[in-house]
């Protein structure tokens, strides 16, 4: 068996209509199947949504891991929030209201299983090696974001990527990101 590493990111941003439809059409358009070229323009084109808006993210997580039962078991938590009913919302929030002061927001993930000791596996190592006090920084997920445009998917055995919510008018309240199924997500300073 092929030891694992994993990289993931989870970015918490106020809920930009023309961004969430800009990134949940590059997420439509993805084919079923995809080879590690087409897996590597998708990935770019996502990063540089991403990296354009940058000052719109508040909150936020990544992760690195070359552990193999962590990468694993992280992995498979990551990818069940496809599957999964996400996040505190049972209803429609509103959409966002430009004259209203409570905010909505949008998170979009990534998460890729990758080969360890393969090249790509060991430069995220190197990139994802952050001090301590610069681990939330915007500057930080800055160059954790550019890390997703630069991915040789020759070395990822699986990835999962997806927003939400699908729809401006079910975006995450204030309230919402109080509730304890968020607590990971850490302040963007």
């Amino acid at each position: 068996m092929m030891a694992r590493s994993i990289f993931a990111i989870e970015l918490c941003a106020r809920l930009d209509p023309q961004l969430r439809a800009h990134v949940h059409g590059l997420l439509r358009n993805l084919p079923e199947r995809m080879g590690p070229q087409a897996k590597f323009e998708a990935y770019r084109a996502l990063a540089w949504a991403w990296r354009n808006n940058l000052h719109l993210v508040e909150r936020g997580c990544w992760d690195f891991y070359d552990d193999h039962d962590r990468a694993t078991k992280d992995f498979t938590m990551w990818s069940q929030g496809m599957t999964t009913e996400e996040g505190a919302r049972t209803s429609p929030s509103g959409r966002p209201d430009p004259y209203r002061p409570e905010p909505r927001y949008m998170t979009f993930t990534a998460a890729l299983l990758l080969q360890r000791g393969s090249y790509t596996e060991r430069t995220l190592a190197t990139r994802c090696a952050v001090p301590q006090p610069s681990l939330w920084m915007r500057s930080t997920f800055g160059a954790m974001i550019d890390n997703l445009a630069q991915i040789n998917f020759g070395n990822v055995e699986a990835d999962v990527v997806y927003l939400i919510p699908g729809d401006d008018s079910w975006g995450l309240t204030v309230e919402d990101l109080a509730h304890q199924k968020f607590h990971y997500l850490r302040t963007v300073t």
